[in-house]
């Protein structure tokens, strides 16, 4: 088939019965290995820092998105935010219900392109936008260089 002829049945494209065999690994990169070493290592988040335009960028990156200056610094950012966005979530990403709901929210920081989506730890009834937040960690023992190093943000 050329690339000039039209498809006519999404099933000349290829197509598997049943689950689609998927073999691949997926790698942090230099940015994502910085951004978890810091929060194992020394429990805080970082950002990447552009010294061409000073656009800095949570989850950190080796090129500038604004400016496509290569990046190698990267700044401390803590770990208090302000809750930006959030939502109500009754199912896991399997679909089986929770028996309590869980709030999931998008954290942003102070000077900082982007932000982190996680899950709260604060009531409902309590939750509004622009609350401030904290992230709670594990303890440093039990860390291993992941998102599940962060329990949840509460209220700051």
């Amino acid at each position: 088939m050329s690339f000039k002829e039209s498809i006519q049945l999404n099933t000349q494209l290829g197509y598997f019965e049943g689950e689609i065999p998927v073999n691949y690994q997926y790698t942090l990169g230099i940015a994502g290995t910085k951004f978890f070493e810091t929060l194992m290592n020394e429990g805080q988040f970082v950002a990447s820092e552009c010294k061409t335009c000073g656009v800095k960028t949570i989850y950190p990156l080796i090129y500038c998105e604004e400016c496509f200056s290569a990046i190698d610094t990267y700044v401390p950012v803590g770990l208090e935010g302000e809750l930006y966005s959030f939502t109500k979530c009754y199912r896991d990403y399997q679909g089986k219900e929770y028996q309590t709901p869980h709030l999931i929210g998008l954290i942003r920081f102070e000077g900082i392109k982007g932000g982190i989506i996680h899950r709260l730890g604060i009531d409902d009834k309590e939750v509004h936008i622009g609350m401030k937040v904290k992230a709670k960690l594990k303890p440093a023992k039990e860390r291993n260089g992941t998102l599940e190093d962060i329990l949840y943000f509460e209220k700051s």
